[in-house]
């Protein structure tokens, strides 16, 4: 269980830290009262463009815990043991619910849903089409859907996405709950459309093997595992898709008891149910939480008007130039440089809407090490939403990432190793799970990054990767059991594709890179593509690429091609299946730069 090991974990790193400060690691020291201060900036201010009825309240973040009670263990009984009742027939759950003041329906926002959609849709496609908007929130009720599991009703939410097909604006739908997870039992899904009738289903991905029923314009279907479930409807169309996620359930309270009496009650800053408007926050110093406890809406003030490229040079904040080590000039909305064991955890959300492009960053993690992110939504950045750059030992789980806007890309593991990202789903508006080399001091590499169990809907770019920037060596990257449920970006089939690998600067080299059981399934472009692509990088290798395990469905045949220029590549495809056929090499695209092996 994620939880167990979330105590774990938190008990090494406390243990981690005492050690750093030459504090013996004794059964009963009182670590509560032996912690390091870390120095969190964070601005709160009440929007003044988001219109209520009611000023909105600014809650700050908690510094103190409401009690310094630390968690105690109660030792196991030496009672005879007795026969145990069975587990109950249905899992007893929670749910996500965001607070009224945030989330309210298209109604109450005055607006109307196809207006609403248009906004994915409308403009020159960069800087108008990418603005930000305060009228409404990133996240509304859904208007399609009401939902009822084990006969208890749960809230349906929507966010815009981008379908890259029709080039339009649509919702997409979700809820979460959470269970116990050693007793997920049985979870019976009911959903019911207000909008439209549904007439069919299926589950993706596939793999899950979840097989939901239709009767009368109602969906009925089963499952009794954690993960991630998302419902096409009326012949598996890309209009109003549902995802529901089940995840572990956790008690919010006792794990903030638990990390104070870790960190310490001053390091771990904790965010609860409510919306909290805010310009940034900076992390600057080793050993702290940030915690999004579940319910907590943290919303991205709007401050500079971006309207075009130019505008992007008017605005410097004197902070950011030295809390970053990729050169930007603001702030990013949550920021970590140079610390160490560092937190980012919860099931609260963080809504980008209100940004214009490029405004500010996402998720920014630069030059620190021991990293976890878990359990943390992310909505419609405005430019990348979650990057690391020369960071070691990071540990992200059940993230989320929607958008739609251009450069919206979910995440970018820059030049960083020793990397984990599991159970994440990503549909934006560009690159999805992407790996780069972005260069900097000479040693800083890309090296053994992870993806698994990820689900990834691409509308404009790329799914899985490494895509385009490649200053330094790129090694030993893994993307594994994972799904691609559509991609659909057809501008460039060359440079996009589902499982990418994009050379377009060069630098470094890329060697032993897996693509491993992972199933797309749907791409109206290309399914594979390995390229040298830019015209400049000569002398170039991508060695060790290994394709095993794969099945899809796909317009365009996997593509192996250089520019020429003394370059290579070598690749192996083992038991690749195009569209229910095994691939061979009269099914791709070659030139005399790529040695393929089939098996």
């Amino acid at each position: 269980m994620d939880y167990i090991k979330l105590i774990i974990s938190l008990i090494m790193a406390a243990f981690s830290i005492l050690n750093s400060m030459g504090i013996p690691t004794l059964p009963d020291l009182d670590i509560e009262t032996e912690s390091t201060t870390a120095v969190v900036e964070s601005t709160t201010t009440t929007s003044t463009t988001v219109p209520s009825t009611t000023k909105p309240t600014t809650t700050k973040p908690t510094t103190t815990a409401p009690t310094t009670t630390k968690p105690t263990t109660t030792a196991p009984t030496t009672t005879e043991p007795t026969t145990q009742a069975p587990a109950p027939e249905f899992a007893d759950f929670t749910y996500l619910q965001y607070p009224a003041e945030a989330v309210k329906t298209l109604k109450e926002n005055g607006i109307k849903e196809k207006k609403y959609r248009s906004r994915a849709t409308s403009g020159d496609g960069e800087y108008e089409e990418c603005q930000g908007y305060t009228d409404v929130n990133g996240v509304v009720i859904s208007p399609y859907y009401t939902l009822e599991i084990n006969d208890k009703s749960v809230p349906v939410y929507s966010t815009i996405v981008f379908v890259g097909d029709t080039e339009e604006g649509e919702l997409h739908s979700f809820s979460e709950i959470y269970v116990d997870a050693n007793n997920t039992s049985k979870i019976t899904i009911e959903l019911d459309s207000e909008d439209f009738k549904i007439k069919n289903a299926i589950c993706l991905p596939e793999s899950l093997n979840v097989t939901p029923s239709v009767k009368s314009g109602k969906m009925t279907v089963t499952v009794t595992e954690l993960g991630t479930y998302t419902f096409l409807f009326n012949d598996a169309g890309q209009k109003s898709a549902f995802t529901l996620f089940v995840k572990e359930k956790i008690d919010d309270n006792a794990t903030i008891d638990l990390l104070k009496s870790i960190y310490g009650n001053e390091n771990v800053i904790v965010y609860g149910s409510g919306i909290h408007y805010l310009d940034y926050i900076n992390v600057k110093k080793s050993n702290t939480v940030i915690y999004l406890k579940q319910g907590a809406y943290l919303k991205a003030n709007h401050k500079y008007d971006i309207n075009s490229q130019s505008d992007e040079n008017l605005y410097v904040e004197d902070e950011a130039l030295t809390s970053n080590s990729i050169g930007l000039t603001r702030m990013p909305f949550i920021n970590f440089h140079g610390c160490s064991n560092v937190r980012l955890y919860g099931r609260g959300i963080i809504d980008l809407t209100s940004l214009d492009r490029r405004e500010r960053r996402g998720v920014v993690f630069t030059n620190c090490s021991d990293i976890e992110v878990i359990g943390v939504k992310i909505i419609n950045a405005p430019e990348w939403s979650f990057i690391t750059y020369n960071c070691d030992n990071i540990n992200i789980v059940d993230v989320d990432i929607f958008g739609y806007r251009m450069n919206s890309d979910a995440y970018a593991i820059c030049s960083s190793r020793n990397a984990l990202i599991n159970r994440s789903f990503c549909r934006t508006g560009d690159d999805l799970f992407d790996v780069k080399g972005l260069g900097g001091p000479a040693g800083i590499h890309s090296k053994n990054i992870t993806f698994q169990n990820c689900i990834g809907w691409g509308g404009k770019a790329r799914c899985f990767g490494i895509c385009g920037e490649v200053h330094s060596p790129i090694s030993d990257v893994t993307f594994k059991d994972s799904a691609v449920i559509y991609r659909d970006a057809t501008w460039d089939n060359d440079r996009v594709s589902s499982l990418a690998i994009i050379v377009e600067e060069q630098g470094g080299s890329i060697n032993n890179i897996t693509f491993e059981n992972i199933e797309i399934f749907k791409d109206t472009g290309r399914p594979i593509g390995c390229l040298i692509y830019g015209k400049n990088v000569e002398n170039f290798e991508i060695n060790n690429v290994t394709y095993k395990n794969i099945k899809y469905s796909g317009e365009l045949k996997p593509k192996f091609t250089s520019n020429g220029k003394n370059n290579s590549i070598n690749a192996t495809l083992e038991n690749v299946t195009a569209n229910g056929s095994k691939l061979n090499l009269g099914g791709v695209e070659w030139d005399k730069y790529a040695n393929l092996t089939f098996k």
